[in-house]
């Protein structure tokens, strides 16, 4: 071969991509960018979701217990002056209430906490406001009654928990009494330290969340004793007898979560492939696309939230 042909040989070696694979390369990157900003939206609308839709959520079921209770708190019979506490009046027998029920108003001056307290800890039960420990006194009865609270989300009422102090006054009107607390200690313990809730000689109130806000890895514990009592002119606490047992609330299956997430997807792709489709409506499909898609992922926001750890 001569030397001319040699030279007339075309160089490949600066050959450019082939303009086919530049697209497919260009589309890849194209369709990670977008699931990527994709998921943080899903991501940074879930936190909304946490601090302020869980919020709205737990003010209406408050709204709905807070009327009913206080329904009953009217029907009852005026209340003697508060009297230095002593030991508790437990004559009587009553069943000790069923779970959900609203069992008392817990007041919190200090800190600007007034929520209705139901029966029951579960996730499920305190999205409607602070709980009762089942396995604890009734509030006024001897021993010590344990109450838990979310911290950061569903209404937040133990967010300031912290800033109480020793003396801080905490009270809790029942149908059979109203009760004042004066906080002792507050602490913070693993979540396995179960033994906060033990039973006390003195009449004693524990109060538990989350610690830190935002997070489940502590627990934050005040505890305050019985300063003062105001009973009704009948004189009469339920029996200090509680139940041991409770009838657990069947919790959201994973799965359910699983599939109202792959149904949200499917909507906004949807939406997505009909927009390109239809660009002359592109605005109005995305408009009611993304409401369905939006009303699709509260429900899954709602089912996720009932898996998280309780408490904050």
């Amino acid at each position: 071969m001569s030397i001319d042909n040699l030279t007339s040989q075309p160089d490949n070696s600066g050959e450019e991509t082939p303009a086919p694979r530049r697209d497919r390369i260009s589309q890849i990157a194209g369709i990670a960018g977008k699931v990527l900003i994709g998921s943080g939206v899903i991501v940074l609308l879930f936190v909304l979701f946490q601090i302020f839709g869980t919020s709205y959520i737990q003010k209406q079921h408050q709204t709905t217990l807070r009327s009913s209770f206080e329904q009953q708190l009217k029907l009852i019979p005026t209340t003697t002056p508060a009297t230095n506490a002593g030991p508790p009046v437990t004559t009587g027998t009553q069943p000790a209430p069923g779970l959900g029920q609203a069992i008392a108003i817990l007041e919190i001056p200090t800190i600007n906490v007034n929520e209705v307290v139901i029966q029951g800890t579960t996730t499920s039960q305190l999205q409607y406001g602070p709980g009762h420990y089942t396995t604890t006194p009734l509030p006024g009865q001897a021993g010590n009654v344990g109450i838990a609270g979310h911290r950061t989300t569903w209404g937040h009422p133990f967010y300031n928990l912290n800033a109480l102090k020793a003396g801080d006054k905490i009270i809790l009107s029942t149908t059979y009494g109203t009760f004042t607390y004066s906080v002792t200690t507050s602490q913070i313990v693993e979540p396995t330290a179960v033994e906060v809730l033990n039973p006390t000689l003195v009449p004693t109130l524990t109060l538990t969340t989350c610690n830190p806000r935002y997070s489940a890895a502590q627990r934050l514990v005040v505890q305050a004793t019985l300063t003062s009592t105001g009973l009704p002119v009948s004189g009469s606490l339920p029996s200090t007898q509680v139940t041991n047992t409770t009838t657990s609330t069947t919790p959201p299956s994973i799965w359910l979560g699983v599939g109202l997430g792959i149904l949200t997807l499917l909507l906004g792709a949807a939406t997505l492939v009909l927009a390109a489709r239809y660009r002359s409506r592109r605005w109005y499909i995305y408009g009611v696309g993304g409401v369905i898609s939006l009303v699709s992922l509260t429900f899954f926001f709602s089912i996720i939230s009932q898996l998280l750890p309780a408490s904050i």
